[in-house]
């Protein structure tokens, strides 16, 4: 049964007046300074006091002729003596006690003068928090509406328990990616490269032009502004990766030639994270790489950790990846997208990791115990099998008789 409460005389907040009313208890009359439907307000002076206290008061209202008293409980709430004040609150109070104390003071505050024999109570709203009951929803009538009534229900708690899961799940991903998951500032297929740069300034008048040297074979010829040549000879069995200029070109000192690539040397990733996420690879990580192509490779190996050592990469550190699957030379350069996994290298990550080789551990022990198990009840099921020549078997009888 549904039950409907209004808000009560007593929780509401009402206005103080400074009215003529006097204040006795045990027979003292006190100094009031203010009254209002919910308390009242005394001097410090007039009356020794603890917060938490309830005292017995006697209300007296002075009116033409007579003095109307009400008896009322009140309960100290506060004492402040620096502005010589301690307030007071009724408890305890019947909706015949409000009433009366609210057409008291809006008698006063109106200029209404009450005489002996006028009706001190009026007819108006009771708001002294009494209850009403609402009636009953009505249920289904028959075995169908019932069933559907109840579907309609088990749908609804359905529902919201999938919901909930899904908000849960939403969640947990997210703090999951916040403390373990660092995606990286850029990432690309790679390979051990050597760029040959121009040893002076003058025209190229010899390039290889294979897209394979070996060791010792001339790379290039420039020749210089002096007049003299300079031959640059490979320093390895090496592919060509790039070419940046031709024969008869004019290059300036430094400019890059050529690319080359040792034949033996394979693709790897690299990839640059910050710098003060470092410390986290050192303890235990993974990664996922994603290609161009959508092939996606997880839990990658980390070959080489992030370091200090090239000051050049300032506000970043390079981590070298395996690929995880084979890359042609055609696909140095293309970039990848990388996120490294640090939940492995948790304390949490290590608390599951010692979980799961547990768990392998009885795994194992219980499959090797069932096993030997097993291998006995067959020996002795074959033990108690009759002896056989050439494969058949013998009804009973020795081979020697």
């Amino acid at each position: 049964m549904t039950k409907i409460t209004h808000e009560a005389e007593v929780q509401r907040q009402h206005p103080r007046y400074r009215l003529p009313v006097k204040c006795i208890h045990n027979g003292a009359q006190l100094a009031v300074v203010d009254v209002s439907v919910g308390g009242l307000g005394l001097r410090t002076g007039s009356l020794d006091a603890k917060p938490g206290q309830v005292l017995d008061l006697t209300l007296a209202f002075p009116f033409s002729g007579y003095e109307l008293t009400l008896p009322i409980n009140a309960e100290v709430r506060y004492v402040a003596n620096e502005h010589n004040r301690i307030g007071l609150r009724f408890v305890d109070v019947s909706p015949r006690q409000h009433s009366l104390l609210r057409f008291i003071l809006d008698a006063y505050l109106a200029g209404e003068v009450v005489e002996a024999g006028d009706v001190l109570d009026v007819v108006a709203r009771r708001n002294e928090g009494k209850t009403r009951e609402v009636p009953p929803r009505p249920q289904p009538q028959g075995f169908v509406a019932g069933l559907a009534h109840r579907g309609r229900s088990a749908a609804g708690y359905v529902g919201l328990g999938v919901a909930t899961l899904l908000l849960l799940g939403f969640i947990a991903t997210s703090l999951f990616d916040r403390f373990y998951l660092i995606p990286a500032q850029s990432a690309q297929i790679t390979a051990d490269l050597v760029t040959v740069p121009a040893p002076s300034n003058g025209q190229l008048t010899f390039v290889a032009a294979g897209s394979e040297v070996k060791a010792g074979e001339p790379l290039l010829t420039i020749q210089g502004t002096q007049g003299n040549s300079i031959v640059i000879d490979s320093p390895c069995n090496c592919v060509v990766q790039a070419r940046y200029s031709r024969a008869a070109n004019f290059v300036r000192e430094g400019a890059p030639i050529l690319t080359l690539r040792e034949k033996t040397s394979n693709p790897y990733i690299t990839a640059s994270i910050p710098q003060d996420q470092a410390l986290r690879f050192y303890k235990g990580a993974n990664a996922v790489i994603e290609y161009a192509d959508g092939t996606r490779v997880r839990e990658a190996n980390i070959e080489r950790l992030p370091s200090f050592e090239d000051p050049s990469l300032a506000g970043r550190l390079i981590v070298r990846l395996a690929p995880g699957r084979e890359l042609g030379a055609s696909t140095i350069g293309q970039p990848v997208s990388v996120v490294f996994n640090t939940f492995p290298g948790s304390s949490i990550g290590s608390a599951v990791g010692k979980l799961q080789t547990a768990v392998n551990w009885a795994g194992n022990k219980i499959a090797a115990i069932l096993s030997k198990d097993s291998a006995t009840a067959n020996a002795q099921k074959k033990a108690t099998e009759p002896q056989g020549e050439n494969g058949r078997r013998l009804a009973g009888l020795n081979s020697g008789e």
